[in-house]
C-alpha cells in the first residue's frame, strides 16, 4: 500500500490558492479562470444582487460597523465583516456612499434595516463559499482517478454544513458525525436563544455578538428575521450568556463547515492512494 500523504500536491495547492484569492477579490472570477462560466456568473450575480439589494434595503448603515484602515487621511481598505468576503464591491461601495446615521450618532428608524443586514450578510459569507466552490473544482480536477470526479465538491459540503450545521457531513456518507455536530451546534444556539428570550440579533446593540451569530448560517438568518420583533426591554439574568453562546454556535459552524471541506477533499486524495494499492 502507498504511504502517499493525503495532500494535495504543490502545484494544485498554488492553483486553489489563487483561485480562492481571486474568487474573494470577486466572486465567480475564480470559476472564471477556470473556465467554469456558468458558476461564474451564478456567484457573481448571486453576491452584487444580494450586496446592493441590502445597502439599499438598509440606508447604508452597514457603513457605521466598519473600520477604514489608510494613511494620510486616504483610506486604503474597509473593514466591514461579514460583507468583505465580497471585497471589490464592498470596498466600492464604501468609497460611493454614506450611512445616513452618520457614524451612528443619529439614530434613524429604517423599516427593511433587519433585512438589509441580513442580505448584505449573505453576499459576503456567499463570497468566501464560492471560493471554496472553486477550490473544490482544482482538487477534484487534480485527481488522476475518475472516480473522484463524481465525489461530493468540497466547496459544496462546506457549503451545506454552513447553511445546516452537520449537512455537509452526511452528505459525504459520515451521518454519525453529521447528527453530532448538528445536534450539537444546534443546542449551543437554541439554548443561546432562549436564554436571550429570542431578542439576541441586534447588529444596532451587540455588532461583534452580531457577525458571530450570522456564521449560523441560513439557520441565523432564519432566526434573525422570526425574531426581528423581539427587543430587550430591560436586563435580563442570563442575557450576556445567551449572547454568548449564540456566538460560539455560530463561530463553531464554521469550524465544522471548514471539517467538511477538510473531510470531502480526503475522499477525493483517499482515491489516488487506493488506485495505487
Amino acid at each position: 500500500m502507498s504511504t502517499q500523504a493525503l495532500a494535495p500536491s504543490e502545484s494544485t495547492r498554488a492553483q486553489i490558492a489563487s483561485t480562492v484569492w481571486f474568487s474573494v477579490l470577486i466572486p465567480g472570477l475564480g470559476h472564471l479562470l477556470l473556465q467554469q462560466k456558468g458558476w461564474a456568473l451564478f456567484w457573481f450575480v448571486l453576491c452584487q444582487v444580494l450586496l446592493v439589494s441590502g445597502f439599499y434595503l438598509a440606508d447604508y448603515t452597514q457603513l457605521d460597523y466598519g473600520s477604514p484602515l489608510g494613511f494620510g487621511g486616504n483610506t486604503i481598505i474597509y473593514f466591514l465583516i461579514p460583507e468583505s468576503g465580497n471585497f471589490l464591491s464592498t470596498q466600492i461601495f464604501a468609497r460611493m456612499y454614506d450611512s445616513i446615521e452618520a457614524g451612528g450618532r443619529y439614530p434613524t428608524e429604517i423599516p427593511w434595516r433587519n433585512l438589509g443586514y441580513i442580505l448584505s450578510a449573505m453576499s459576503g459569507f456567499f463570497g468566501l463559499f464560492s471560493a471554496a466552490h472553486a477550490a473544490g473544482i482544482v482538487s477534484r480536477r487534480s485527481a488522476k482517478s475518475s472516480s473522484a470526479h463524481a465525489m461530493t465538491n468540497p466547496g459544496k459540503a462546506a457549503l451545506l454544513s454552513f447553511m445546516f450545521p452537520g449537512l455537509g457531513h452526511w452528505k459525504t456518507g459520515r451521518k454519525f458525525k453529521g447528527v453530532l455536530l448538528g445536534t450539537s451546534i444546534m443546542t449551543l444556539f437554541v439554548v443561546g436563544m432562549m436564554l436571550g428570550d429570542w431578542a439576541d440579533f441586534d447588529r444596532q446593540r451587540h455588532s461583534y455578538y452580531w457577525v458571530g451569530q450570522m456564521c449560523m448560517g441560513g439557520t441565523g438568518w432564519l432566526t434573525s428575521l422570526l425574531s426581528e420583533s423581539a427587543k430587550f426591554t430591560s436586563v435580563l439574568p442570563y442575557q450576556d450568556a445567551g449572547l454568548l453562546f449564540t456566538t460560539a454556535a455560530g463561530f463553531f459552524n464554521i469550524v465544522a463547515s471548514l471539517d467538511a471541506f477538510h473531510r470531502a477533499e480526503q475522499d477525493i486524495l483517499s482515491t489516488e492512494t487506493t488506485d495505487n494499492i
